[in-house]
């Protein structure tokens, strides 16, 4: 073979793997296409998305979130005019293997389509467990389920109602809300003190809302005079007075504990015998003693 002819093969062979080549980087930019609108169909942001904001407000989530979709749909519109540019390299030269191999071109062009069909599987195949993953990952997790301590824990056989119940959940360290007996009757003199300090194009409007107000909290107070906290907190303490029994706080869990009074003082005596030793002496002036002696010498070791 002549060194021309040499070089005609070698130029053929080279043109084969350009189309290769060309029509591989059309598939995989094919898949990138079909990565990228799966993930904006399914609200998901591929890592090179995620674009970091400073700030950390509420006017913040609402814009990154769009940067990152407007990020993926750039991303799209890049990826269509580059395959637009593939196709127009791979038409010239398919046309120009054509007319170099003729017939024969047939079995090459069928050879590589099968052979980068394989590798393309493999590429859909990632694809397709990259946005499982991203599902898996930016999917909304369900809360656990935290079993904290009651509120309240009734050891006594004494029903409360349902306001009983939601006062005791409050707490012992809760301020009762006590108004006084003529709390509506000075209401308005406070009120009308105040109105008087306005401008006076402004003093009738505030009259008359204030006096709407005033009507609807007598209604309120008319119909529910026993709803109070002070009065629900005396019938908490009849029930418990009745039955002999006590409210206090546990050991653990800031939960309100109900118990029989006996059971109470059982339990503090049990404590007592089980956590303390008795003894004949006074042990104070021994323990500090001990203590002077302690921060004299660490003392006389600092100046040292």
């Amino acid at each position: 073979m002549s060194k021309n002819q040499l070089k005609i093969v070698n130029a053929r062979q080279s043109s084969i793997y350009e189309y290769e080549n060309t029509k591989r980087k059309l598939l995989i930019c094919n898949a990138n296409i079909y990565f990228n609108q799966q993930c904006r169909q399914r609200n998901l942001i591929p890592n090179y998305a995620k674009i970091k904001i400073p700030g950390h407000s509420h006017a913040t989530k609402p814009t990154l979130k769009k940067v990152h979709f407007v990020r993926i749909r750039e991303e799209i519109k890049f990826l269509y005019k580059k395959k637009q540019y593939l196709n127009s390299q791979l038409y010239q030269t398919h046309l120009t293997l054509a007319n170099s191999w003729g017939k024969t071109w047939q079995y090459i062009q069928s050879t590589t389509e099968s052979k980068l069909k394989k590798q393309m599987q493999k590429k859909y195949n990632a694809l397709n467990h990259k946005l499982m993953k991203l599902s898996q990952d930016q999917s909304i997790k369900p809360a656990k389920h935290v079993d904290f301590y009651p509120r309240v824990v009734n050891n006594t056989n004494i029903t409360f109602t349902k306001n009983e119940m939601a006062l005791l959940e409050k707490g012992p360290k809760y301020n009762l809300h006590n108004r006084k007996k003529n709390w509506l009757t000075t209401l308005p003199l406070e009120a009308e003190t105040a109105i008087n300090c306005l401008p006076h194009t402004d003093q009738e409007y505030y009259r008359g809302k204030t006096a709407e107000n005033l009507r609807r909290l007598k209604q309120q107070n008319r119909t529910n005079p026993n709803q109070t906290e002070p009065n629900i907190m005396k019938q908490i303490t009849t029930k418990l007075k009745n039955k002999n029994a006590t409210a206090t706080s546990a050991d653990k869990g800031n939960s309100t504990v109900t118990l029989p009074i006996q059971q109470y003082k059982q339990k503090i005596q049990n404590f007592i015998n089980n956590s303390f030793q008795t003894t004949n002496t006074n042990p104070t002036k021994t323990f500090q003693g001990q203590i002077r002696k302690t921060i004299n010498s660490t003392t006389h070791q600092t100046r040292q």
